[in-house]
């Protein structure tokens, strides 16, 4: 075909009382020869019974067409063994497998979500080189949603317009692309010139390399000459939770504590120096060129109240005063 980008999957999820050799393979086959005369090379999935489950049978009976791949779906909240054993059965036999869905959640769209079985999941088809496809961007309320409600159904969306299970995809199509440099930096001093866009201060708050809770103090401050819009200014906090959830607290920001939008974030693969950040969105306002919408200060101690080791923390540096940093990532959207 002319347009090489585009796939075509038939029959999505054949379920119930429907047999591959009755009815499956002959519809297929039917259709793709259809589909042929018009594109003779692009790739066409053909659904499997079982809501997408069963890539044994049609690796025993494959079409003989040369561009087919085989639909497989699973949901990681339910779908274990069973969905690696019948993947590595079909790629044995050498029929290509894609899988056109899959959830963070159970089968049903609830539960979790399950980012720990998530991951697994994932690697594995990483490991095969086996294509993905998430499920879903449908504004309701399911556990696998990827968007929040009310997101823009037109793309474009900041971070803080995913959910756990969009963050999750997102970082796993993307690549996390924040902390690519293991040597450390140096931060910048407060006198250095001023950059474009935007930039933030740091004080340690009085939380030593020790301490059952991490307090920060953030500045953000709008550099260049355009106003900016604060809910497109959200900085990510970097930091070594050890698998004990952090709970968040705010002590004071000059905006009101009620205007932050805080969300804990469990990296499924861990850098150097983080395994968690803490995202801090703000709700609305225009921060002015040269303003900030002043000196946050919040503090999240473990679920256990155990101490962290900071100093082995990606964004922390031990200050009493305020300094400009670059190991606390920003991330904006100017007009």
């Amino acid at each position: 075909g002319n347009t090489p980008n585009v796939i075509k999957e038939i029959a999505n999820e054949p379920n119930r009382d429907v047999n591959l050799k009755r009815d499956i393979k002959p519809y297929a086959e039917e259709v793709i020869s259809v589909i042929r005369k018009k594109d003779p090379d692009n790739i066409i999935i053909v659904g499997t019974g079982t809501w997408g489950q069963d890539v044994k049978d049609a690796a025993e009976d494959q079409l003989k067409d040369a561009n087919v791949m085989y639909a497989l779906h699973f949901y990681a909240g339910t779908h274990g063994q069973s969905f690696r054993e019948k993947a590595n059965y079909a790629l044995r036999k050498g029929a290509p497998i894609f899988v056109t869905e899959w959830g963070t959640s159970d089968a049903s769209g609830n539960g979790g979500v399950f980012l720990d079985q998530s991951r697994e999941r994932v690697d594995y088809l990483d490991s095969k080189n086996i294509s993905w496809v998430d499920w879903n961007f449908l504004e309701k309320p399911e556990s696998s949603l990827a968007l929040k409600p009310g997101a823009l159904k037109t793309g474009g969306w900041p971070l803080t317009d995913l959910t756990g299970s969009g963050t999750f995809v997102r970082e796993n199509l993307c690549g996390n692309k924040d902390l690519t440099k293991d040597a450390p930096e140096t931060p910048a001093q407060e006198n250095s010139a001023p950059e474009k866009g935007l930039s933030v201060q740091y004080k340690a708050g009085g939380g030593g390399g020790d301490s059952n809770q991490i307090p920060p103090q953030l500045p953000i401050k709008k550099n260049g000459n355009a106003a900016g819009d604060l809910k497109d200014v959200p900085a990510r906090f970097w930091l070594n939770a050890k698998n004990k959830g952090p709970k968040y607290g705010c002590g004071y920001a000059p905006i009101g504590c009620g205007n932050l939008i805080p969300k804990f974030v469990a990296l499924q693969k861990p850098k150097q120096g983080a395994d968690t950040y803490l995202e801090m969105g703000l709700k609305t306002g225009t921060l002015s060129p040269g303003a900030s919408p002043g000196n946050i200060q919040v503090c999240f101690p473990k679920e256990d109240w155990g101490n962290y080791a900071q100093s082995g923390g990606y964004s922390f540096f031990q200050s009493n005063t305020l300094k400009k940093t670059k190991k606390i990532t920003l991330y904006h959207q100017e007009n």
